[in-house]
């Protein structure tokens, strides 16, 4: 499978849907993964009014592919660490900023990165039995991806805290009581276009200056920041170096 068939994109009018293709191991997240996100997320038709997220398989997505770990991703965090994290931030940050509406139509397991990208959508629109986790403590980092601040919009301070302390996972049953899926439904895909549907009729520049005006106003605006500046804290703390 080349870089390129990892994730693919699918446009059908003012719908462009993106999807996470490595079922084989759960749809789990690369570096070179990220770097193509950033890339799509850049490059979106101006005919394009909706953006679907989701992965093929079982799951929407484990999060990191550990197995890069050993492949240059440790050697790379160890001589250039915020520049990496920056980048790697970028595969999910660029959703949060275009015009578009980013569904995250997720199933199974959305862990680490897999949470965070759901995150990084306007609207999650879940399957029952759906479970999300932030496991980053398991390795003994922080998430960094900028799941953080969305969280805490979502969950308040002390149920976040509690879910990122512990990696524990959160069911979609529980999630959507709290508010932070939208949508519960044994048919994810249906939900989804048929909120996409509801907002047709409806001004898509004001639909647009809406997401602005909430994110700006919103506590996950500076998330991005002080999550790599507490990874690098991290970092420093598992390499055995000191933080510049």
């Amino acid at each position: 499978m080349s870089q390129e068939d990892r994730i693919v994109v699918q446009i059908d009018s003012d719908v462009m849907r993106v999807t996470l293709n490595r079922p084989e191991v759960r749809n789990a997240q690369t570096p070179a993964m990220w770097e193509q996100l950033a890339h799509i997320a850049s490059d979106i038709p101006a005919a394009v009014r909706f953006v679907v997220l989701s992965g093929r398989g079982q799951d929407f997505s484990a999060g990191l592919d550990r197995s890069v770990l050993a492949e240059g991703m440790l050697t790379e965090l160890q001589a250039e660490p915020d520049d990496f994290i920056a980048r790697a931030q970028e595969g999910f940050a660029r959703w949060t900023r275009i015009p578009q509406v980013v569904i995250a139509q997720v199933h199974g397991n959305a862990i680490g990165a897999g949470f965070q990208l759901a995150l990084a959508s306007d609207v999650i629109v879940a399957a029952p039995g759906t479970r999300f986790a932030m496991r980053e403590v398991s390795i003994g980092l922080v998430p960094d991806l900028g799941g953080t601040g969305a969280l805490i919009d979502a969950l308040g301070y002390r149920r976040a805290f509690a879910l990122c302390a512990t990696g524990d996972f959160l069911s979609a049953e529980q999630a959507h009581k709290w508010g932070l899926v939208h949508a519960l439904a044994e048919d994810p895909k249906t939900a989804t276009d048929e909120f996409m549907e509801s907002l047709r009729h409806l001004d898509g520049s004001a639909i647009a200056d809406i997401k602005v005006l909430l994110q700006s106003v919103a506590s996950d605006r500076d998330s991005w920041k002080q999550e790599r500046s507490s990874q690098l804290t991290r970092l420093a703390t598992l390499f055995g170096t000191s933080r510049a």
